[in-house]
């Protein structure tokens, strides 16, 4: 038997074939002959022993689960062996599982006044010649088109009221296609392009009236949200904040480490860690932190300073990271190598210039992507991380913390940041009041102050 697995792992380095040899009566079955055809194919291409090329496992394996056992075998008697390439092998078996999707054309769309119901075609004249701003127009006819979807599918009135308003409600925020519900204050954006619609079409006061008490409900929504959102604020200030954070940052590139360089499972601690990180030297929205491309938007110098410069998508407005912190350069370097050697850092970088910086591949993901990482990573969605910088500047200097929040977070407009605005002019006059109260108390105590108010005292 030893005889056997010798001549079959002659390719293997001296210390794999000894170990599987020590081992023999616990090999999986097929694992030896894998990893001789494996190391055989690295020797003839001569490629690199300690990291292997992608062609070299798909050499060694015609089916998937000779490929998995490939990767196990390697895992156990080859740890030394970085198995990145590996990772690119494995997607392509992935890719094989998937379903073809059948791409459907695309079909040109009807004027927006086809779309929507009669009534409110009538009233579109009007909304056209009132005296608002052509992008104000455009917003009302924007979220008229939305409602008009709804009522087109059967889900709501297209009579202006209160019942109309209800059903669109119940339409935006709980619509059978989970990927077309929208929040609370959408819904309510939407609804009140219809009111609008409305009062410049001639409908009675009565009617909008009680429409909007529908968005003011939605809103009462929103405003709920904003305090369990600072409830969840108030429990990771309590754990430590952004010292939490970097813990458990810490703590997912450390279980990454333990773990090979080929699995999904590594893959997705070093995206938790990554992202926490990157939101943790400056939190950019999660729409504009997927778009992210190397090379473009997220580039390294060649001294190994990471810096990301973008323009918003919210607001059209650029901003920019400036240099990265350098530990947070040293985890985004992690993320690209995947457990290659540390000198292969630059071509790694080069291999990715024009790909996704999330994916590592062409493909952009999700947008909810980033949320469902920080949640998983430390219990809040990507969001709050910006509302907790926030929060940060203001408890260091009120005074200026708006202006600098404003920059930071990346504010189109003044009135983005006007409930930050708010909470710093409240923690700067708090600020004054207690300075004040501390000039007051101690002119109080002092020695001639107590003397006058003694005369007085006896003179009265």
């Amino acid at each position: 038997m030893r005889g056997d697995l010798a001549l079959i792992l002659k390719d293997a380095p001296a210390a794999v074939r000894r170990a599987m040899i020590e081992d023999a009566a616990n090999l999986a079955p097929g694992a030896a002959q894998v990893m001789g055809r494996f190391w055989a194919a690295v020797r003839a291409g001569r490629g690199n022993m300690t990291m292997p090329a992608a062609e070299h496992y798909r050499a060694a394996a015609a089916s998937e689960s000779t490929f998995r056992c490939l990767l196990r075998a390697l895992a156990v008697y080859a740890p030394h062996v970085s198995t990145a390439p590996a990772r690119l092998v494995s997607d392509e078996w992935y890719a094989r599982r998937r379903q073809p999707v059948t791409r459907i054309a695309p079909v040109a769309e009807p004027p927006v006044e086809a779309t929507w119901p009669v009534s409110w075609r009538r009233m579109k004249p009007d909304l056209d010649a009132a005296r608002i701003k052509s992008s104000t127009r455009s917003r009302y006819v924007a979220s008229v088109n939305r409602c008009a979807a709804m009522v087109s599918e059967g889900l709501a009135s297209d009579r202006h009221g209160f019942v109309a308003a209800c059903e669109l409600s119940e339409a935006f925020l709980f619509h059978p296609d989970e990927t077309r519900r929208v929040k609370p204050v959408t819904a309510a954006n939407y609804i009140e392009g219809l009111i609008a619609l409305g009062a410049k079409g001639g409908v009675a006061e009565e009617s909008l009236s009680a429409m909007q008490v529908i968005t003011r409900d939605l809103r009462d929504q929103v405003a709920l949200a904003e305090k369990n959102k600072q409830e969840r604020l108030s429990g990771l200030m309590e754990r430590g904040g952004y010292g939490h954070v970097a813990d458990k940052i810490a703590e997912i590139r450390s279980r990454a480490n333990d773990l090979p360089a080929h699995s999904a499972a590594r893959r997705r601690c070093m995206q938790q860690a990554v992202v926490c990180a990157v939101i943790l030297n400056k939190p950019p929205r999660k729409g504009d932190l997927v778009s992210w491309r190397f090379g473009e938007r997220i580039i390294r110098d060649v001294d190994g300073t990471w810096r990301a410069e973008w323009e918003q998508e919210k607001t059209g407005a650029g901003t920019e990271t400036g240099a990265i912190w350098p530990e947070i350069c040293e985890i985004l370097d992690e993320w690209i190598l995947n457990g290659r050697p540390d000198r292969l850092i630059h071509v790694r970088y080069q291999e990715l210039i024009g790909r996704n910086w999330l994916t590592l591949d062409d493909r952009e993901p999700y947008r909810n992507l980033p949320t469902e990482l920080t949640r998983a990573a430390i219990g809040v969605p990507s969001h709050d991380l910006r509302t907790l910088a926030a929060d940060y500047m203001r408890r260091h200097d009120p005074a200026r913390a708006a202006d600098v929040i404003a920059t930071h977070l990346g504010h189109g407009t003044r009135k983005a940041g006007e409930a930050y605005r708010a909470d710093c002019d409240g923690a700067a006059a708090q600020a004054i009041w207690q300075e004040s109260r501390a000039v007051i108390a101690a002119h109080l105590k002092s020695p001639t102050v107590r003397r006058e108010k003694q005369n007085i005292v006896a003179r009265a």
